[in-house]
C-alpha cells in the first residue's frame, strides 16, 4: 500500500510541477524537494539525485543568500552519500557557512561521513568535531553524538 501512497504523491507532485509559475523558484524549489524524497521512497534513487539537483538550481536561483540554498545544498550532499559517490557529497559540503547553525551542523555532518568513506580518518575526526561545535541546540548535538559516534569514538 505504502508503495501506492508513494505512486499517487509522485503524480501530484508532478501534476504541481506542471501548474506552478515558472518564475517563483521557492514553490519549485519545494515541489522538487518533496518529489526527489519521493522518488527515493520508490527506490528511484537516481532520478532523485536529478531531483535533488534541480532543487538545488531552483533555491540558487532565488538567489545564492536565499535560506533554501544551504537545505538544498545538504540534501542533495546527502543524497551523493547514501546513494553515489561520496567525493561528490564531500564537493557540494564545500564552502560551509562559518559559524553555528543547523545547516552549519549538518554540512560539516556530511563532509565527515564523507571523508570516513574515502578513508580519510584523520580529516573526518576533524569535521566531525566541527559539526558537533556548530550544532545549535542540545537536541541536534544529542542527534549528532549518535549519528558521528563511530567517527569521533575512532579518534
Amino acid at each position: 500500500m505504502e508503495g501506492q501512497e508513494f505512486g499517487e504523491a509522485e503524480t501530484v507532485l508532478r501534476q504541481l510541477l506542471d501548474i506552478a509559475d515558472p518564475r517563483d523558484s521557492l514553490q519549485l524549489w519545494q515541489h522538487l524537494f518533496l518529489l526527489a524524497g519521493v522518488l527515493n521512497s520508490l527506490s528511484r534513487t537516481e532520478e532523485g539525485t536529478d531531483t535533488y539537483r534541480r532543487a538545488l538550481a531552483e533555491a540558487r536561483r532565488a538567489g545564492e543568500a536565499n535560506s533554501a540554498v544551504g537545505p538544498a545544498r545538504y540534501m542533495l550532499a546527502n543524497q551523493y552519500l547514501l546513494f553515489g559517490d561520496p567525493r561528490d557529497a564531500l564537493a557540494e559540503t564545500d564552502p560551509i557557512p562559518a559559524g553555528v547553525g543547523h545547516v552549519q551542523c549538518l554540512l560539516h555532518s556530511i563532509a565527515a561521513q564523507a571523508l570516513w568513506k574515502l578513508d580519510r580518518r584523520a580529516e573526518a575526526e576533524v569535521a566531525a568535531r566541527q559539526a558537533m561545535d556548530a550544532c545549535p541546540t542540545e537536541e541536534r548535538r544529542e542527534d549528532m553524538i549518535r549519528d558521528l559516534a563511530h567517527i569521533l569514538k575512532a579518534g
